[in-house]
């Protein structure tokens, strides 16, 4: 598709959300809608959605599967406030809901808040809470009511240092008014001192943050500034409720430590079971409010160490969904006579935006201190532009989407389709043309271009040689043990050679045992990692925020560790400029036209001194007996997998069902 024809397309569907934000309720408007203010939802205008009904008489009938199994991973939490990962996102969703949830359409839905309003041009939110959400032990007998303490209870929990080892607190810091302040004022205190601190009327978190709770079914959020689109942030983990009870149970100091057996309830299902490194299974819970959806009687999740493991297991009739690697997907693909060649299903695409991440304070792997080679060289500008200008990824596409593998082409470090300009124009074309990029192409990544990589190559090599770099520069790259795995790590190793040569970067693979976050990321021994983000709202800033020079930055702290180097540093330098653009973009909350041009601006800094490189977005092939238009569309990565009024078939779906055709 063309720029052109893009953006006819986008600005049709930005007049609809024009149309749709004078409407009354959030559901009336699409998702990327941010114009509308003092906006409100109810749950009569926005019924939670049942399972789809059939479109006509003739469509055919699915037998239906009430006991689902599936692939997965035990969650490393079962704190929804202590989250880093969708892996375990996918499952906490499922166990503790939040004030909205998002339809199938990726609209938003009442989930305990069964209606929501904004004053002040969208500075003010107010939610009211539905009256028989409750609180249940694991097996689903009540503990107590869900009230709005809860949510009290648990922004302050994310906000005081002492308690909250996640870095998940940027979002509240950027939003909520004192939020910033609270947090730096628990920074100074002794832990002894920050535990002992609570949410109720009087404490010096009611004092200074801006949330009130006039009675037990009503919660007042005030903003920092003007947010219109608030509402869909309230799907994000950090603004999840946590229960005094549970505290009071297990003490302050064991939050993070709770169990399936002893953590609280309020979503659809409770943890019955739990085997490390085996089997959970998650069992309908019977006291949920939402007693007209429909849930599965039980889900199980088992452990599959390899993707081929579980396309057998798949072929076996043992689980009810499998990702296909890429020679799986190839092979039922090529071949039109394969049992599966019908069933092939094409995932919707992920909000994620992939990118790779340097890390510019890597440790040596056995501990001897710097990787000074490294080091250096990811600091000379010249080495980061040769990458950014030079890997072509296409190969490593093949591994997600064998079949079409350039629909994972990501130029940005925003992801395309989540916010429009006021003529339709998608967000990230601001940022292509202050770039100099070519147009989206389904055959080259537009930003590659070769001569200037060539250049900058000869450059870094130069620059470098005289400091006392030997090329080629080792890069130690980390992968998990499985085949698949290995597999994937080979083939970005030969994108690299191929694009750079081997004189100038060496891949060198490396391999965890168990889990790359704490074996490799906190040890802080990876060259570099690719990761992403799936945004949790409609504007850059949910994408941009993790990049800034703070002590909340998720990439910033996590991965590229630019916040431990000296302040002298170029690099330091070049964010420090990035994070003072980002703010005066943030400040423009009366022009949305003005904001997304500032935002592109930022963005088209941080892409073109090369702090990160983007690579890829999800999409990808798959086996499945769950009808993927009928899961939950959601910015924030996990959240889809909140199993609730999914249509399903025991027989698994073709093509032609999911497609409509």
């Amino acid at each position: 598709m063309n720029r052109n024809l893009k953006k006819v397309l986008a600005l049709a569907l930005t007049a609809m959300m024009l149309l749709s934000a004078c409407g009354k309720t959030e559901e009336a408007k699409a998702p990327e809608s941010n114009q509308a203010n003092n906006q409100t939802s109810s749950e009569t205008a926005e019924a939670t959605p049942a399972t789809p009904a059939a479109p006509e008489a003739s469509a055919p009938e699915y037998e239906s599967i009430t006991d689902l199994v599936l692939s997965g991973s035990a969650p490393n939490t079962f704190n929804i406030l202590n989250t880093e990962t969708s892996t375990d996102r996918v499952m906490l969703i499922n166990l503790v809901e939040g004030l909205c949830d998002n339809n199938e359409k990726g609209q938003l839905i009442p989930a305990v808040a069964t209606d929501w309003e904004s004053s002040d041009n969208g500075k003010t939110w107010t939610f009211k809470l539905r009256d028989n959400a409750k609180w249940v032990d694991v097996n689903g007998k009540k503990k107590a009511a869900v009230t709005s303490a809860d949510w009290a209870t648990g922004m302050e929990w994310v906000l005081n240092f002492h308690k909250n080892s996640s870095f998940n607190s940027a979002t509240l810091v950027d939003m909520i008014d004192g939020a910033a302040e609270y947090l730096e004022y628990t920074k100074g205190l002794d832990a002894s001192e920050a535990l002992a601190l609570g949410w109720e009327e009087g404490s010096k978190f009611r004092e200074m943050v801006g949330i009130d709770i006039p009675d037990e079914h009503t919660i007042v959020y005030t903003c920092t500034r003007e947010i219109p689109y608030f509402a869909s942030i309230t799907t994000t983990s950090c603004l999840y409720p946590l229960a005094q009870g549970l505290i009071d149970e297990v003490g302050v100091e064991n939050v993070n430590a709770v169990t399936n057996k002893n953590m609280w309830y309020n979503s659809c299902y409770t943890m019955t079971s739990y085997e490390h490194g085996g089997e959970v299974i998650l069992t309908k819970n019977p006291l949920y409010w939402d007693t007209d959806c429909t849930l599965f009687n039980t889900v199980t999740y088992k452990t599959v160490e390899s993707s081929d493991m579980a396309y057998m297991l798949y072929e076996n009739g043992e689980i009810d969904h499998v990702a296909l690697g890429q020679s799986q997907m190839t092979t039922i693909y090529e071949d039109e006579n394969h049992p599966f060649h019908d069933y092939l299903v094409e995932s919707t695409p992920g909000r994620t935006s992939n990118q790779m991440h340097i890390n510019f304070d890597k440790n040596m792997a056995d501990g001897s201190g710097k990787d000074v080679q490294w080091n250096t060289a990811v600091a000379n500008e010249a080495f980061r532009k040769a990458m950014f200008y030079g890997v072509d990824f296409t190969e490593y596409f093949k591994r997600f989407n064998a079949i079409d593998p350039m629909k994972c082409t990501n130029d940005f470090y925003t992801r395309s389709g989540v916010v429009y300009t006021t003529d339709g124009t998608d967000y990230v074309e601001l940022v292509r043309d202050l770039m100099e990029m070519d147009d989206y192409s389904d055959t080259k990544i537009a930003h590659l271009n070769k001569e200037k990589a060539e250049q900058y190559k000869k450059q870094a090599m130069e620059e470098l040689t005289a400091q006392g770099i030997t090329f080629p520069v080792r890069a130690d790259y980390w992968v998990g043990g499985s085949q698949s795995d290995q597999d994937s790590g080979l083939v970005l190793k030969q994108c690299f050679e191929e694009s750079l040569g081997s004189d100038f970067i060496e891949i060198n693979l490396c391999t965890y045992v168990k889990d790359f976050y704490s074996e490799v990321r906190d040890a802080s021994t990876q060259a570099f990692g690719i990761f992403g983000y799936g945004g949790t709202y409609a504007d850059p800033s949910t994408y941009l925020r993790h990049e800034l020079y703070n002590d909340t930055a998720w990439f910033t702290n996590k991965y590229s560790h630019i916040i431990d180097l000296p302040e002298d540093s170029e690099v330091v330098s070049i964010l420090k400029e990035y994070t003072k653009m980002y703010d005066a973009a943030c400040a423009i909350v009366d022009d949305h036209d003005a904001r997304m041009k500032a935002f592109a601006q930022a963005e088209a800094y941080l892409l073109d001194h090369a702090i990160t490189v983007p690579v890829y977005i999800t999409n990808s092939w798959c086996l499945t007996k769950v009808d993927p238009n009928s899961q939950m569309r959601s910015m924030l990565a996990g959240t889809d997998s909140k199993m609730k009024n999914w249509v399903t078939n025991v027989d698994g779906f073709t093509r032609e069902q999911v497609e409509g055709k």
